[in-house]
């Protein structure tokens, strides 16, 4: 049977994925030597990630359907997995990955492993000796009573565990070990298929990284009535987490603009193409209620956009960064290896050529169906939306970081909007430093800035959302309470902020940054715009507030925009202000590529709870809400 050419796509994808890592495989190692900074984990841990990420899409390569002309390929992969894999987990040899710790990045690896050999066993697992078999798998048993991070974490000795029990290397706890993590997981999910990451306290991409891949895989892997004795059989569970991903991706449609592109938002941007793992898994299990030809139109784009970008390095291997090769872009936990994450993406390939999704007609995503779609998500607490030009953008009342990792930069979940096409810029160091762009910040008296890190959402609809937080830190008690209010229109937000400052600070509300390529742009006073046609404008409406920019527009500076080498960011920012004295800022920010719609709003009146505004290309937009001060029209 010829598969169709959607399948043949995929499968060339992977291919072209994998062939510049078999340039970097030596028959007498266990790691690939990916250029790239080392993680602050150890050298061990980022020895393990080169094996194990690009063992994952090998294996979603491997088990696909065989190809005559992948025959060589194919061979030459199977054969170094096998062989690092006996390398690797051999105490007596020189390349030994060394055992599983408590708390150790070996846990993620070794999970992900786990799963990739039960993907591709007849190439990667069956053709081992019975003492190759039985030394992997005590290396596999090192997870046994392992102290585990109270996140995603604890999905890999489930799968382990599993792993474990399906070759016959069970021990009588890991059932009740595998229980009780799954058990403690599930109070994770907190309504509509939404998990919140543990100590991370983020909901963010994560939840299709991790908690619905690990989820449906494990449904996937153990769950089936047709498993050996050593399967888990347990049905009512595996149905609880394919009906959780049924809701998830009845919302994670809409993330996607037209172009295929998802906000980058959260932490481990670099993985770029891991989110569509969930579209893929939620059909090989059935539990999905969107058109198949929907989701092939939106996995396909989003791969092709990113795999049609400058995202490799010199080597030919996936490079950190999101649209271009950014290696500021990692967290600490990074290494060479991690973009390949993305390989979680490829669980379209478990699906066969017959498959309604690589058989049906395309059907058109949300963003190019809908111009001004709005998604609420009451449980994450967030609001995804089309701009209307086949943008989109999360806008976020809800999602935060956990205290004790600030470091990854409180930044990626605090601005008022994540748009594709715009996207943010991010500070460094993460841990003492604040981005302006799409934010409330304030600044103390002895210089530290201080942005949004906790947050709860007061109030979510289908044109407005409201959110309660405090600009400050413990650390010498500083305060300040602020109640934001974001309404939409199109390609614009208007931010309404209440602040009531216990310390004299200045505030500034950033408007979106504008990536740019190069550094030519046109600048007004408010308004910039790129070569490309597109702009950024900020417009203030309330309070004591003057113009200014945040720009890097040259190299002596370090570059900071998710999405390009320079940028710039329109901001309005107070005077000092004195402590305990309540006040209200108001301001409208727009980015797109229509200039029309840049141009700035006129109020025809700004009675308090009630404003009228008019826009010469956009009409009149009538805002009624409680939150609105009274304005001074400007007729």
């Amino acid at each position: 049977m010829t598969s169709p050419a959607s399948y043949l796509h995929w499968q060339n994808a992977a291919r072209g994925l994998l062939e510049p890592l078999a340039a970097l495989m030596h028959p007498d190692r266990a790691d690939l030597d990916i250029h790239g900074a080392p993680s602050d984990h150890d050298r061990q841990a980022d020895r393990l990630e080169s094996f194990a990420r690009p063992l994952t899409l090998a294996a979603f390569w491997l088990q696909s359907v065989p190809r005559p002309e992948d025959i060589a390929l194919r061979t030459r992969l199977a054969g170094w997995f096998r062989r690092a894999l006996v390398l690797g987990t051999d105490p007596s040899s020189p390349h030994y990955w060394g055992p599983d710790a408590s708390y150790h990045q070996h846990h993620v690896e070794m999970g992900l492993a786990a799963i990739a050999l039960q993907l591709a066993p007849r190439e990667l697992w069956e053709p081992l000796s019975p003492d190759e078999r039985a030394q992997v798998l005590r290396w596999f048993a090192t997870c046994r009573g392992g102290g585990i991070v109270n996140n995603n974490h604890l999905f890999m000795s489930v799968h382990i565990l599993e792993f474990l029990g399906q070759q016959g290397a069970a021990h009588r706890t890991d059932r009740a070990v595998i229980a009780a993590h799954l058990n403690q997981l599930e109070t994770m999910h907190r309504g509509g298929g939404w998990f919140e990451d543990g100590i991370n306290q983020a909901y963010d991409h994560y939840n299709a990284y991790a908690f619905h891949f690990y989820g449906l895989m494990w449904a996937h892997l153990h769950s089936s009535t047709s498993l050996t004795a050593g399967g888990a059989r347990d049905t009512n569970r595996a149905q609880r987490w394919r009906d959780w991903a049924r809701l998830f991706v009845a919302d994670y449609q809409h993330f996607f603009a037209a172009s295929g592109e998802h906000p980058a938002f959260g932490r481990s941007i670099t993985y770029r193409f891991n989110c569509l793992n969930v579209f893929g898994l939620a059909l090989a299990e059935n539990c999905t209620d969107v058109a198949p030809g929907l989701l092939r139109r939106l996995c396909t784009r989003n791969l092709d956009f990113f795999l049609s970008r400058p995202i490799y390095n010199d080597q030919g291997a996936l490079a950190p960064g999101f649209t271009d090769v950014f290696p500021k872009i990692i967290e600490p936990y990074s290494a060479p290896a991690s973009p390949y994450w993305a390989a979680k993406g490829f669980t379209p390939l478990l699906l066969p050529p017959t498959h309604p999704f690589w058989t049906d007609a395309e059907q058109p995503l949300p963003a190019e169906r809908d111009a001004g779609f709005v998604r609420v998500m009451p449980a994450p607490g967030l609001v995804t939306r089309s701009t209307g030009d086949g943008e989109i953008e999360i806008l976020n009342a809800g999602s935060m970081v956990g205290n004790t990792q600030l470091r990854y930069g409180a930044w990626k979940w605090s601005k008022l909007s994540y748009r594709t096409g715009t996207h943010f810029t991010y500070a460094f160091p993460e841990i003492s430093n604040v981005s302006f762009d799409s934010a409330l910040t304030q600044q103390l008296d002895d210089g530290r800035i201080f942005g949004r890190h906790s947050t709860v959402a007061v109030e979510l609809a289908d044109d407005h959302l409201g959110y309660s937080y405090n600009l400050g830190f413990k650390t010498g008690q500083v305060n300040t309470s602020v109640e934001t209010f974001v309404f939409w229109r199109a390609g614009w937000l208007l931010h309404v902020h209440h602040v009531e400052p216990r310390q004299p600070v200045v505030l500034r509300l950033g408007g979106f940054a504008l990536p740019l390529r190069t550094p030519q742009l046109e600048r007004a006073d408010f308004d910039a715009f790129a070569a490309d046609g597109r702009g950024t404008t900020l417009q203030a409406l309330l309070g004591p507030l003057t113009a200014d920019w945040e720009t890097r527009l040259d190299d002596t500076t370090e570059r900071r925009h998710v999405a390009a080498p320079y940028h710039v960011t329109p901001l309005l920012k107070t005077p000092r202000l004195a402590t305990n004295e309540p006040l209200a800022l108001a301001a409208l920010s727009w980015a797109g590529a229509d200039r029309a719609a840049a141009a700035p709003w006129r109020i025809v009146s700004g009675t308090a709870g009630r404003w009228h505004l008019n826009h010469p290309m956009l009409g009149d937009w009538k805002i009624s809400h409680w939150s609105l001060p009274a304005l001074s029209p400007n007729l």
